[in-house]
């Protein structure tokens, strides 16, 4: 219409002339309402769009963690079966060798299994727990183990049977929980491939505490044979995740001069910075 009206004060049209401008206003507003609408439409298509890839997305984010999870819990399974099990596996030969031999010292070997069974049984509770819901009562209050608990581990290999010596080198610090855990698995992974594949191999366990990061090196004196399956068993998988999770590395394989040897290097937390 403002169109309609300028075009008559300026030229002074007739009202057949008039009405043709009103009809093209009329069409340039249905033109501008279509545009309106369609562009409306578009946006509620594309946001229709968005929230169905953030759909999709959340529920491949979940599928992944439930994966990563699943992992988890079966390679801490993996590490306490296959450690506990070997250990009484050997304490039952020692038993079975002293019974007709020495009776005290086989009566001791049979507390060793009752005492590994135990620690075996309230581990494999804490894992399993992993699994309960979160308004389930608790199946045990046994602390995760970490490097704190490392004589303990190392002393469980002696009963079995097998000579292992620990150093220790530079100032100890604190790892970060999880990583503590991932630690003393290592470890505990590393002397049990050992028992299983080295037999009566003398082992050493050297914790280097540097600046930055946390060196853990198990070694035998064994054949030099790599354990079946190198690269590929759970175990020597499960060392490598554990040392990646938490930005380290590991490496594992013969030694020049015979022997077996299992090197990780896990990195220290980050400082606070001192802003002052």
């Amino acid at each position: 219409m403002i169109i309609a009206v300028c075009g008559l004060r300026v030229s002074g049209e007739t009202a057949v002339s008039v009405q043709a401008l009103v009809r093209f206003d009329v069409l340039i507003l249905v033109t501008a309402v279509g545009d309106a609408v369609r562009s409306r439409r578009a946006q509620l298509a594309a946001a229709e769009r968005r929230a169905v890839r953030a759909e999709r997305t959340r529920e491949e984010e979940a599928r992944r963690r439930v994966t990563e999870e699943r992992i988890r819990i079966a390679r801490e399974l993996h590490d306490v079966v296959a450690h506990h099990i070997t250990l009484v596996n050997a304490q039952a030969g020692v038993a079975q060798y002293l019974v007709r031999t020495d009776a005290e010292k086989a009566y001791r070997a049979l507390g060793d299994i009752k005492e590994t069974s135990h620690v075996a049984l309230e581990e494999l509770r804490s894992t399993v727990g992993l699994l309960r819901q979160p308004d389930d009562a608790p199946l045990s209050l046994t602390p995760v183990p970490d490097l704190d608990d490392l004589d303990s581990l190392v002393e469980s290999f002696r009963r079995a049977g097998m000579t292992v010596e620990v150093t220790r080198t530079g100032d100890r610090r604190p790892l970060a929980s999880a990583a503590g855990l991932a630690a003393y698995r290592i470890v505990q992974e590393a002397l049990t491939n050992t028992h299983k594949h080295a037999g009566t191999a003398t082992a050493s366990v050297t914790l280097a505490y540097g600046t930055e990061m946390l060196e853990i090196t198990v070694a035998d004196d064994g054949s030099g044979t790599a354990p079946p399956g190198l690269g590929t068993g759970h175990g020597l998988i499960g060392m490598h995740e554990r040392a990646a999770a938490f930005g380290g590395t590991l490496t594992a394989g013969p030694c020049p001069q015979g022997g077996f040897r299992v090197h990780a290097e896990l990195p220290f937390p980050s400082r606070p910075k001192d802003n002052r």
